[in-house]
This record gives C-alpha cells, structure tokens and sequence, in this order.
C-alpha cells in the first residue's frame, strides 16, 4: 500500500468511528424511554359510589354517603350529566387534592 492510500484510510477509518459512536447516543435515549415506559407502574383504579352534587352552584363533586367524604372531580362536563344521580366512578384518586381522575362513571340502579 502506498502512503497515499494510507494517508486517506485512516481519516476515513475515524470519521466511521466517530460516526458510529455519536448515532449510538442519538439513538439510546429513545431505547432508554422505552424500558422506562415498559417497567412503569399500572395506575391503581378504585371505585368510588356516591351521589353527584354541585359544590356552590360551580363545581360538580361526587359525595359518599357511606364515609361522608366528597371528592372533587377533575372531568367536570362528564359528572355534570350524572348532577342529583347515585353513580359508581372508577378512576385514580389523587389524595393530595381529594381529586379523583374519572376513567368512567356509571348510573348506580340500585
């Protein structure tokens, strides 16, 4: 091999390496996120029974006649369908606020 070729080889032998080794840090953070989002934890749903009242005329808040306890409700055009009704709501309660994130509310026959 002559030094010509030699001299154009190992510029080119680093620039594949540096090549390399730069796009396998573009691309793991977007593996990273993904294991992270795979071992996360399932939410932890309740369900709640209760009625649907309106809290001063503004907002609408679900009341447990069992405990006496109210919760506010984050997804208020959803619980002001159910205003004066027993419900059962399953959700996430947020105990810091006395939130409870609604996934779905039904109508208690009962």
């Amino acid at each position: 091999m002559n030094r010509t070729a030699l001299r154009f080889k190992k510029p080119l032998m680093a620039f594949g390496l540096s090549f390399l080794f730069c796009s396998g840090f573009a691309i793991a953070p977007a593996g990273v996120a993904a294991v992270h989002a795979a071992s996360a934890q399932p939410e932890d749903l309740q369900t709640f029974s209760g009625k649907i009242m309106s809290q001063n005329g503004d907002r609408y808040i679900l009341r447990e006649d069992s405990s006496d306890m109210w919760y506010h409700l984050d997804d208020q055009q959803q619980a002001s369908k159910y205003l004066g009704k027993t419900v059962q709501i399953t959700g996430t309660l947020d105990g810091r606020s006395d939130m409870i994130h609604i996934r779905n509310i039904v109508e208690d026959k009962s």
